[in-house]
């Protein structure tokens, strides 16, 4: 797969009309991340989306979770398009900021108690350094409590488990009529190419626990599906 510009209203369409068939663990793991929100959502607190891309998440969350309210944050006008048209019968439980998230610490959010935030197939654009500063941000910005949950992409790193990558990713394809073992390569030095031709920047998962321990987080994977994690990072309750 190429590289992706999310700015351009075509690739926006493509990708919404299908974000499946590349990730078909997809559905099940946002059900996770919507499983947590919904067991812990408070009325009147705030979830700060980083990545709202074009609104499908949101549009799962409303049904479940019909009182939550979201600041969504995109670097893309085309996809936030998108979001507007998908949400309108929601239009008084979001906010729609456009931001570019490389630059996170300039990021200016509404005034609200954040007791979530979380990221959706999207800081894998981020460089360690921005990642660094990104989970100092998301840190500070959520309430005492507050829970971190990151859904995305992360490295594949080790070549000579490749081989067991590819069983997988063939064996998603037969349960899912998906197509993840071509697109990620048929050799680990084909998905190194084509993971920098898609301008993705993943990093390992021991390196996003470290991270975000860093930050200040209790964090663990909750779920794996070859390259695809669930993460999550409690920020401690203060103390008396």
């Amino acid at each position: 797969m190429p590289y992706q510009d999310f700015k351009d209203p075509a690739t926006a369409q493509a990708w919404d009309a299908d974000n499946r068939s590349y990730n078909p663990a997809r559905m099940e793991q946002l059900d996770m991340l919507i499983t947590l929100i919904a067991a812990a959502y408070q009325p009147g607190k705030a979830i700060l989306d980083l990545g709202i891309g074009t609104g499908l998440v949101e549009e799962l969350l409303f049904h479940r979770v019909p009182e939550a309210f979201v600041v969504g944050v995109d670097a893309s006008p085309a996809m936030l398009a998108r979001a507007q048209q998908r949400l309108q019968p929601y239009a008084a439980q979001y906010v729609a900021l456009e931001h570019d998230l490389t630059a996170i610490n300039s990021l200016q959010l509404p005034g609200h108690a954040y007791a979530f935030v979380f990221s959706v197939q999207t800081l894998h654009h981020l460089t360690d350094e921005q990642m660094q500063t990104a989970y100092r941000f998301i840190y500070d910005t959520l309430e005492p409590g507050g829970l971190f949950l990151l859904l995305d992409r992360i490295a594949v790193e080790k070549a000579g488990l490749y081989d067991c990558y590819q069983h997988l990713w063939a064996r998603q394809d037969r349960l899912h009529d998906s197509h993840v073992a071509v697109n990620e390569g048929a050799t680990f030095s084909d998905h190194q190419r084509i993971v920098a031709e898609r301008g993705d920047l993943p990093l390992g998962l021991e390196r996003h626990l470290q991270l975000l321990t860093a930050a200040g987080f209790e964090a663990a994977c909750l779920n794996l599906q070859t390259n695809r994690a669930l993460v999550a990072g409690r920020k401690q309750k203060e103390t008396a």
